[in-house]
C-alpha cells in the first residue's frame, strides 16, 4: 500500500495545484468525490483489481468517464487519461484521498476521526471538537465512529496522533504498571 500512496502523491499534488492556480479547488473536490462514488462500485472495484491487465486501464478509464458524464469537464477527464495512460488509475482512491489532506491543510481544517463503544450526543462532540481546535489551532471536522469493543472509553485520531482512551488500554497500562 505504500508503494501506491506514493504513486498517488504526485496526482493528487498536480491536481490539487491546477485547481489552485485555477481557482477551482470545489470544482475539483466535486469531481473527486463523484470518482470516489464510482470506485465504491462492487463491478468498478473488480476493474480496478484487474487494472493491471492488457486493456484493463482502458475499461477502467472508460466506467469513470461514462459514470461521469459532463460533471467531469475535459480537465478532469485529461487528468483521468494521464492516470490511465501511466497505468495509474488503481491510485484514485488514494489521489482522491490526498486531495482532500491537501485542501483541508489550505482551509485551516483538521479531519478528526472519533472511535467510541456507543454513539456520542451533539454535546458532547462539540466539546470535543472545541477542545481539539484549541489544540490545534485548526477547524475540526469530527467523524464519530461506533466499535462496540471498545467497551467504553473513546478513541481520537487526528492525523497522526492517536489518544486512546479506551477501557482496554486503560486495563492493560494498569496490567503492565502492576507487573513491573
Amino acid at each position: 500500500m505504500s508503494e501506491l500512496t506514493e504513486v498517488a502523491r504526485p496526482y493528487a499534488q498536480a491536481a490539487f495545484e491546477y485547481a489552485l492556480d485555477n481557482n477551482a479547488l470545489d470544482e475539483w473536490q466535486y469531481m473527486l468525490d463523484i470518482a470516489g462514488m464510482v470506485i465504491e462500485q462492487p463491478i468498478v472495484k473488480s476493474y480496478i483489481d484487474n487494472a493491471q491487465a492488457e486493456n484493463g486501464q482502458a475499461e477502467l478509464l472508460d466506467i469513470f468517464l461514462q459514470a461521469g458524464g459532463e460533471l467531469f469537464d475535459q480537465y478532469f477527464q485529461n487528468f483521468l487519461k494521464v492516470m490511465a495512460e501511466n497505468q495509474r488509475l488503481i491510485a484514485v482512491g488514494l489521489v482522491i484521498g490526498q486531495f482532500r489532506q491537501l485542501k483541508a491543510q489550505l482551509d485551516q481544517i483538521l479531519p478528526v476521526t472519533v472511535c467510541v463503544s456507543e454513539t456520542l450526543n451533539e454535546q458532547q462532540l462539540a466539546d470535543i471538537s472545541q477542545s481539539l481546535a484549541a489544540k490545534f489551532g485548526k477547524t475540526i471536522e469530527l467523524e464519530q465512529h461506533i466499535h462496540p469493543d471498545l467497551v467504553g472509553g473513546i478513541v481520537i485520531q487526528a492525523n497522526q496522533m492517536v489518544f486512546d482512551g479506551s477501557v482496554l488500554t486503560n486495563i492493560d497500562r494498569l496490567s503492565t504498571n502492576l507487573h513491573v
